[in-house]
């Protein structure tokens, strides 16, 4: 079984970040809006997420725990800083509010969003196949694809304008998919699927 502790600090900010970057990649991806929109893809990628808790593969489980750990720490921190402003006077920290603030009301931009999680996705899992075991590979690709499959699906678009049909996944969002499947490469344990 390959470790967490395996990696370095920067390596294991990676693989904690590829399954949020892909859950707001394919959140974004087709470009659509929506406070119900959003909650559902949400919800979905956060329940995949969320399900990796009691996941057969240890190295998966063992990776949304430390998401979980990771949130827990970072709202524990927020709530400390909140309650402590002068704690963050300084300039570094001056600038670093200054740029969360003008960042918090921007869109997102959906390709940069989808970019960003693509090639996340391809550095981690080249760098699990050069460290970890074969099944581990194959789980994380795993879950990353069911990530971005259960978000991408949580909510039906209309295609081709008003009088068109719904469809579960947009050509945009398998777009974005199938460049996901790209950048992750082949399961290593099974070839075929």
């Amino acid at each position: 079984m390959t470790n967490l502790s395996d990696f370095s600090a920067d390596e294991l900010d990676q693989i904690l970040e590829a399954p949020g970057a892909v859950l707001r990649g394919a959140a974004v991806v087709d470009g659509e809006h929506g406070g119900i929109r959003f909650l559902r893809e949400a919800t979905a990628g956060g329940l995949a997420i969320r399900k990796a808790r009691e996941h057969e593969n240890d190295f998966v489980r063992s990776v949304a725990l430390a998401l979980r750990d990771k949130g827990e720490a970072d709202a524990a921190a927020e709530a400390e800083a909140a309650a402590n402003p002068a704690a963050r006077v300084g300039v570094a920290a001056a600038a670093a509010a200054t740029q969360e603030a003008a960042e918090l009301g921007k869109p997102r931009d959906p390709e940069a969003e989808a970019g960003h999680a693509v090639e996340l996705s391809g550095a981690v899992l080249t760098l699990l196949r050069a460290r970890a075991d074969e099944e581990d590979v194959a789980a994380y690709r795993e879950w990353l694809l069911r990530i971005g499959a259960r978000v991408a699906g949580a909510v039906r678009t209309r295609e081709g304008g008003f009088f068109s049909k719904r469809v579960k996944i947009s050509a945009t969002e398998q777009a974005f998919l199938d460049r996901l499947a790209a950048a992750v490469g082949p399961d290593p344990v099974h070839p075929q699927r």
